[in-house]
């Protein structure tokens, strides 16, 4: 039997981006957030099993990340394994870093360049249908919830095909996350001359007002310079990067734009829920919003720690069990605080919520020696996937430009993932954002060899 991996991948993404959370937000089902657990375990078996395939020869950068990779799941499941036995492994596994196979399998070959171009144009059809269902969560659910809890819970009832709890709060993290990506790749498409700027305008208006109204502030404020990371880098292809006065004016005009539209939208809707000083100004009420980010004692009713409370609270009592906690951390699933199956102990021990940020997850749980892996790795594949202007426009059809003005958006992306790790946990429990940050780095890495391939240049 003939197996089409690219198709796999795509039934992948949709089981993944739409399909799960959809069950998860109407039916209140999360067992079924271990479909791309599954299916992270089943494309790994079917690349071993692979008997028709172009040539996997890995280059020297590209065996420094496969030994990387595999150093880091050795080290983190040795010590989960020894501190906690099979099942917190297997639920720490799951939960944390499974979805990197994802990544992995691209590495050894499992898709070519032509399968990652249809997968990321399926993508757009996701983006798509968030919006039917995104109406609903507007019209109905939001309403509701604002009866039952007051306007001040408005904002979590927007998460798409996120999934999430409608009376409860949601997946609107990911979901603002999935946008930006979105975003990304239509002003990397205008960059290349594949679309025109009306409908890279609209992709960006939609997106941005859909972070919006979910309230992702991290998304608000980070999509702009991104967007502008994305137009200043270099292509693959030469004579993209036309780089002017004028279009540095126009981008940090949008920039600004955008940025201010985002701050009166909020700071009204928070004046509005919360009321508040009528003198001040909108830039002062967003401000205001943001104060118990930086608080470094700020802890909930709830127990959960702040974002810079978490990164103060690790610095104080990290080495409880001594120097080699520090370093190695305390397994993974030591901070899960929202697991039947096996509950984190540290937060049992400290009677505290320490996985309200993905950096104090992987501080607590991999060690300082850990995290450095975890972060190095990625920082690793970024450089070595940086775009260079190798190929001429002329030489490349339309879908092979449009195939290699992917790389920047993903690249820009998971750069956005590793700076939401001090601000938010989703990076290391949310299956949804996982997979794309995942597919991203495989997606940049299958694009870099088919470059050079084609021009038999190795990226020293």
């Amino acid at each position: 039997m003939n197996l089409n991996t690219g198709l796999y991948l795509q039934l992948y993404a949709i089981v993944t981006l739409v399909f799960c959370g959809l069950v998860q937000y109407f039916t209140g089902v999360v067992a079924v957030l271990w479909l791309p657990f599954f299916l992270a375990l089943a494309m790994s078996l079917l690349m071993i099993m692979q008997t028709r395939y172009d040539d996997r020869t890995l280059d020297t950068q590209e065996k420094v990340v496969m030994t990387l990779y595999l150093s880091l799941m050795v080290m983190a499941g040795l010590s989960t394994f020894l501190q906690g036995g099979v099942t917190v492994t297997i639920v720490g596994f799951k939960n944390e870093i499974a979805l990197s196979l994802v990544m992995f399998c691209l590495l050894l070959g499992f898709c070519r360049e032509s399968q990652i171009y249809r997968v990321t144009r399926s993508l757009y059809w996701v983006f798509y249908a968030q919006f039917p269902v995104i109406a609903y969560q507007v019209l109905i659910v939001l309403p509701k919830r604002v009866a039952m809890k007051g306007e001040y819970e408005k904002w979590d009832s927007v998460v798409g095909t996120f999934g999430g709890d409608p009376m409860g709060g949601g997946n609107t993290a990911a979901m603002g996350m999935f946008c930006l990506l979105i975003m990304l790749l239509k002003v990397s498409e205008f960059k290349h001359g594949l679309t025109s700027f009306k409908s890279m305008a609209l992709h960006i208006i939609f997106g941005f007002g859909l972070c919006i109204a979910g309230e992702v502030k991290f998304v608000v404020l980070l999509s702009p310079l991104l967007m502008a990371w994305v137009w200043l880098t270099p292509s693959y292809v030469t004579g993209v990067s036309k780089i002017n006065m004028k279009a540095i004016l126009l981008i940090f005009g949008g920039m600004a734009l955008l940025i201010t539209v985002a701050i009166l939208i909020l700071a009204s809707g928070y004046s509005s829920a919360f009321g508040g000083d009528p003198t001040k100004s909108a830039f002062s009420v967003f401000i205001d919003s943001l104060g118990y980010i930086f608080d470094s004692t700020y802890v909930m009713e709830s127990g959960e720690l702040g974002r810079f409370t978490t990164i103060a609270f690790w610095l104080k009592n990290n080495d409880l069990w001594g120097i080699s906690s520090t370093l190695f951390g305390y397994g993974l699933n030591a901070t899960n605080s929202g697991s039947s199956v096996s509950p984190g102990y540290l937060n049992i021990i400290f009677n505290l919520i320490l996985d309200s940020t993905s950096l104090s997850m992987l501080l607590w749980e991999m060690g300082a020696i850990g995290t450095l892996f975890f972060v190095g790795l990625f920082i690793y594949i970024l450089k070595i996937t940086q775009p260079k202007a190798l190929l001429d426009k002329e030489q490349l059809d339309e879908q092979d430009l449009q195939l290699l003005s992917f790389a920047p958006a993903f690249n820009a992306f998971a750069i956005g993932c590793l700076l939401s790790l001090p601000y938010s946990q989703i990076l290391m429990i949310i299956p949804m954002l996982q997979f794309l940050f995942y597919l991203s780095l495989g997606a940049s890495l299958v694009i870099r060899r088919s470059v050079r391939r084609y021009t038999e240049t190795s990226y020293e």
